[in-house]
């Protein structure tokens, strides 16, 4: 698929698809007409990459440890596992803090809601 369809697949924009594809986060193939040509499974990698945005991680983080996530065993030989590990483990912590100040944050919306009048 071209640029184009990927994004409106993803909702992601043409310029950070090039973006991401011009760091290596994406592979893509160039038609005769120079076009990039983009597979299947980079809809879903797109989506990841933006999971793993929303919630704090770099695009550096990203792409070094993203083939990882993917299960390619030839990076993980590359990174020694106790780095990994260490990574794997300052970004859950990371992402523990973020639900615990979503849990106080929601907790504290629905109690204002709860004073507001009943709206008939």
């Amino acid at each position: 698929m071209r640029i184009g369809e990927l994004s409106r697949l993803t909702g992601v924009s043409v310029r950070a698809i090039r973006h991401y594809d011009g760091l290596g986060l994406l592979i893509s193939r160039r038609e005769d007409n120079r076009y990039r040509v983009f597979g299947p499974d980079d809809v879903e990698r797109v989506r990841l990459i933006q999971l793993f945005l929303s919630v704090g991680f770099r695009l550096e983080e990203i792409r070094e440890y993203g083939p990882c996530w993917q299960g390619d065993a030839s990076v993980t030989q590359t990174i020694p596992a106790d780095q990994v590990a260490a990574f794997y483990g300052r970004k859950v912590a990371q992402i523990d803090r973020q639900l615990a100040a979503l849990h106080t944050l929601r907790t504290q919306l629905k109690e204002q809601m709860d004073r507001l009048p009943n709206a008939d």
